[in-house]
């Protein structure tokens, strides 16, 4: 499974964005491997251009399989921020609960240079486009 990244799905999104990442997106959702989760959602519904677009973004990634932001993820989330501080590695709060929810769950696909900092202190699969 792979959790795609608010990084990626506006790489995907965009008129002229990257050939190499629409493909790998539309490779994963065709062979029906994507899930995501309610952070990611979010981030992608604050960009919406308008009403119908709000809309149509909501359906399409709601219809994915949700992996949950419950108690579990968010502890572990903040054992990594305060693991990563502790080692000068400053990543944002909302790529840790996006890592934390993707836990031996999915790998993340982004382009986000987060993950990548994630993934050197603690177990954790990511694909960078």
């Amino acid at each position: 499974m792979f959790l795609i990244d608010s990084s990626a799905w506006i790489e995907y999104l965009r008129p002229n964005g990257s050939q190499r990442v629409k493909e790998r997106i539309r490779n994963i959702l065709q062979q029906e491997k994507a899930v995501c989760c309610g952070i990611v959602v979010v981030e992608i519904l604050r960009g919406a251009k308008t009403e119908k677009d709000f809309q149509m973004l909501r359906n399409a990634l709601t219809a994915l399989p949700q992996i949950p932001i419950d108690a579990t993820v968010i502890e572990r989330a903040a054992k990594w921020g305060f693991l990563l501080d502790r080692k000068g590695k400053n990543v944002s709060t909302t790529d840790l609960l996006i890592a934390s929810a993707a836990y031996k769950q999915a790998s993340i696909v982004h382009l986000d240079t987060d993950f990548h900092l994630i993934a050197a202190v603690v177990e954790l699969e990511e694909e960078k486009l």
